[in-house]
């Protein structure tokens, strides 16, 4: 897996300095090297994972509990590789699978987005591990690296799992499984925020972060109400909404208004790829002079996931669109589905392409869901606060995408009732603590065009 971070040749850090960054990584684990990677918003958590991948290769495997999260990650689902039904997962569910050999292979099993697994699944992967390594320590002996941040996107519990979780784990979060205590996992917590400068902002994300809003918080709240509504906002900053409704609805307005023939562009999908995982429209509909995201980083660096653009014309099944002053041809692209397979040449780790996505990798950009905006940065947010917030961190997470104080705006005052904050996220016990070193080198090593979550 080819490293997407090369060292700037201007860096006049020694190069020994980027040569091992596991070595980073697995400072001052357990015995068997378990890490739990965190950090609030922007603190590059992702990319030190790209770099600790890159060296890794062909001895780790990369999984997140959604398609959306495995996509990012360039990886599989935990339910698709471990094969776990999409139910509350029992016991008996963890079974031997004909990917044993690859299990036993592999050294290295790192979960993204590890805020999102619950307990049960925690508990399914300890089993399945022990049972296809054929041994009996924790995860069957495969190092372990969680990254995520419990302040950001909770698991999806429904109705009565919540009761039936609390009851057999204490808890839905990953840490109530009895697997990660056992596991021995050091803690990494990125401190140095990448995204966000300003200490007024900072300090405000902080106190959102921990839902302590102190009279000044308060009051350079009250400063940030726009008074405008979401659409007329929507003019000249992205709005972020809790709800996919909303975000439909004010595209779907700002797009009528502009005049012209609108152009569907159409998706080729091929193999397994699941309708909730695509990560645009399947049929996007856009006019001259829509606002637009571009949805994939470029390889050129011009520019990446998140950056704004206006549709200036079409060119067959490419979009022309006008970024920073320049015009550029925007072609479709692809997006791949994975499944980790074992070579069996040369007993290796490998991925296989089982699905593929193409679509010209642009999203209407007058409105996005909070859930969608996640791992953004926006220069102009406006917050639709709607009826409120409704899930544990959405709040945090939404005022964290914008990267100053300047180019924020909220719909109305925030209420107490909208930092929805669920403190059993936060009861994972005491972890020894790794320094974090690696946040300043990356400061060094990552490009200034590299999105860091």
């Amino acid at each position: 897996m080819a490293s997407d971070l090369p060292i700037p040749a201007t860096d006049p850090t020694p190069a020994s300095v980027y040569a091992q960054p596991a070595e980073w990584v697995a400072r001052g684990a357990g015995a068997q090297g378990n890490l739990f990677l965190t950090g609030r918003a922007g603190t590059g958590k992702t990319t030190l994972l790209r770099r600790f991948m890159a060296e890794a290769g062909e001895t780790a495997i990369v999984l997140a509990p959604t398609g959306v999260a495995a996509m990012n990650a360039g990886g599989q689902t935990l339910h698709s590789f471990f094969k776990f039904p999409p139910r509350l997962i029992e016991p008996q569910d963890a079974k031997r699978l004909r990917t044993a050999r690859l299990m036993k292979a592999a050294e290295t099993l790192i979960i993204d987005e590890i805020s999102m697994v619950r307990a049960d699944m925690m508990d399914a992967i300890d089993r399945a591990l022990k049972l296809n390594r054929g041994s009996k320590r924790p995860f069957g002996g495969m190092r372990m690296i969680l990254s995520g941040d419990l302040h950001q996107l909770p698991p999806v519990v429904r109705g009565d799992e919540t009761e039936i979780l609390a009851e057999r784990y204490g808890g839905p979060y990953f840490f109530n499984a009895p697997a990660f205590q056992e596991g021995e996992f050091a803690l990494l917590a990125l401190k140095h925020v990448f995204r966000q400068a300003e200490p007024r902002f900072l300090a405000l994300l902080g106190a959102m972060r921990q839902g302590r809003l102190t009279p000044p918080d308060e009051a350079l709240l009250a400063d940030l109400v726009s008074g405008r509504d979401a659409i007329t906002a929507s003019e000249t900053h992205v709005v972020l909404t809790p709800n996919n409704a909303n975000a439909y609805r004010i595209n779907q307005a700002r797009l009528d208004e502009l005049g012209g023939r609108q152009k569907v562009f159409e998706a080729r999908v091929h193999g397994t790829f699941d309708e909730k995982s695509y990560p645009t429209e399947a049929d996007l509909e856009l006019k001259i002079g829509a606002r637009v995201m571009l949805i994939k980083n470029d390889p050129e660096g011009r520019w990446v996931n998140g950056s704004l653009a206006t549709v200036e014309g079409f060119n067959g099944a490419s979009v022309i669109v006008a970024l920073n002053g320049h015009v550029y041809e925007i072609e479709p692209a692809a997006w791949e589905k994975y499944r980790y397979n074992l070579d069996p040449e040369t007993r290796k780790v490998s991925r296989e392409v089982v699905g593929t996505f193409k679509q010209v990798p642009l999203r209407l950009a007058y409105a996005v869901t909070i859930h969608k905006a996640q791992g953004l940065t926006l220069d102009k947010v406006y917050i639709d606060l709607d009826r409120g917030m409704f899930a544990h961190g959405q709040a945090y997470v939404a005022f964290s995408r914008a990267r100053d104080l300047q180019g924020l705006e909220i719909s109305r005052t925030l209420r107490p009732r909208d930092l929805v904050l669920d403190r059993n996220a936060f009861a994972f016990g005491k972890l020894e603590t790794v320094e974090d070193t690696p946040a300043y080198l990356l400061a060094r090593f990552a490009r200034p065009d590299t999105a860091l979550v």
